[in-house]
């Protein structure tokens, strides 16, 4: 066995302390419960919810463009677009998954 040192505030202690008596079970197993089996989730950074969102607002666009024009020139550059904005959202989801 082995320990790890975690400093909290006293309002914190108690909050744990309460929850896991509300489980019936030790802090070191609630601990150890929340801390292995729980997804962890980041707030994103600023630039990656601006690019996500630049992503949407073109998206838009293009549905829009395609309502009002819709021979197939157009189309195929939605389509090519679509397909750049498919991988950058990929790359976006294999960083947050990396987290």
């Amino acid at each position: 066995m082995a320990r790890i040192e975690v400093r909290i505030t006293i309002n914190e202690q108690t909050k744990i302390k309460n929850k896991a008596n509300e489980l019936g079970i030790s802090v070191s197993a609630y601990m150890r419960k929340t801390a292995l089996n729980h997804r962890i989730i980041i707030k994103t950074d600023n630039e990656m919810i601006r690019q996500i969102r630049f992503i949407g607002n073109n998206i838009n666009q293009i549905a829009h463009r395609l309502n009002i024009n819709s021979d197939m020139l157009n189309y195929f550059d939605a389509y090519t677009q679509m397909e750049e904005y498919k991988q950058m959202l990929q790359l976006i989801i294999d960083k947050i998954r990396k987290i």
